[in-house]
């Protein structure tokens, strides 16, 4: 018999789309109703998606794992920089950015591998690693390095649960650690002066180190109960860059202050363990997509919120559900539809 709809999980999503859409709207009208309409399609899609068997997605790994690597590959020929990037299709009404489906066909590729594999066995964990290295590179040359973290997030997250061990945990990340100093010398001028930026980000205060800057002077000044809706200097006289997508948290604290703050956190938070919870009463495959689901979002979470506090390097990483931008939004809502699904399961 198949289980109840999560009314809970669904209230904690629509709570938090309501704090997303209610600051977008206190930065910029015109993105909110954009942001509105994501959020409709994107709820349509969370229900369709949970209405079909979750193993039905384990059929269409391999077409949405050879799609990511095509549209990614067609990036660099048919796309436009944007700020130095190439990393979305132009198609007039929207854009589309392709490392949205490969975190997707990512976390359904591991969960198929690691179905009847451990990762007890380094030579599995080097298998799903060059499984996943043909999304990675070409997402690295975008370049996308907050993107890139994703992947080796979705990696760590399902091989734990495969069964990663101390042993190979460690083994693993020797091998990821001399391969992020290989690949540092690769990185653009513009990524290896964020990295200096956030060790010292006064050395450059009205260039790499602005962004870091400006965001802490918009969480500080929220106090404990913000500055009011529509009211913060740093969100609304433009001060604070890029304050509907990657720096909304500054946005909300500086608004709302840590009153508000807080309170997404805790809903957030509950949300993750709403959804960990669903994985302890499922057969292994479910559990190892919920894992690749949870460490997808608890990393963007974790880096969007480091780095709005100025605890971590700033990079193009946005807040899941709350960051503005259409791709990221119903990529993340499909994956929870996938959550649903597997919560209304009998297995």
């Amino acid at each position: 018999m198949r289980g109840k709809w999560d009314w809970l999980l669904f209230t904690q999503i629509l709570a938090i789309g309501a704090i997303s859409l209610l600051i977008i709207f206190a930065i910029n009208k015109s993105l909110a109703t954009s942001q509105f309409v994501f959020w409709v399609i994107g709820l349509s899609i969370l229900y369709i998606v949970s209405q079909i068997n979750y193993k039905f997605w384990q059929s269409m790994t391999l077409p949405l794992y050879i799609l990511s690597i095509t549209l990614l590959g067609f990036l660099f020929i048919l796309a436009e920089p944007v700020r130095g990037s190439v990393r979305w299709f132009d198609l007039g009404i929207f854009r589309v950015q392709p490392s949205e489906l490969a975190k997707v066909a990512a976390i359904l590729l591991l969960a198929n591998f690691y179905n009847f594999r451990s990762a007890n066995n380094f030579k599995n964990i080097l298998i799903s690693a060059c499984l996943l290295l043909p999304l990675v590179i070409l997402i690295f040359l975008e370049p996308d390095i907050g993107n890139t973290l994703a992947f080796m997030a979705i990696g760590l997250g399902i091989s734990t649960v495969a069964g990663l061990k101390v042993k190979q945990f460690v083994q693993l990340a020797t091998v990821v650690l001399i391969t992020a100093i290989f690949f540092f010398e690769f990185l653009a001028p513009y990524q290896q002066k964020r990295l200096a930026s956030f060790i010292n980000p006064v050395q450059d205060p009205l260039g790499t180190g602005y962004n870091i800057i400006q965001s802490k002077i918009a969480i500080g000044s929220g106090l404990l109960f913000g500055k009011g809706f529509a009211q913060g200097s740093q969100s609304q006289l433009n001060f604070l860059p890029e304050a509907e997508s990657y720096f909304i948290f500054a946005a909300i604290a500086e608004q709302l202050g840590f009153a508000g703050a807080a309170l997404l956190l805790v809903i957030y938070v509950s949300l993750i363990t709403r959804i960990t919870k669903i994985a302890k009463e499922k057969e292994r495959y479910a559990q190892l997509v919920i894992a690749g689901i949870v460490s997808y979002i608890v990393l963007q979470f974790t880096i969007n919120i480091g780095m709005n506090l100025g605890l971590l390097p700033v990079t193009g990483i946005t807040f899941p559900l709350v960051s503005y931008g259409g791709s990221s939004l119903l990529t993340t809502l499909f994956l929870l539809g996938i959550v649903f699904a597997i919560k209304k399961s009998n297995t």
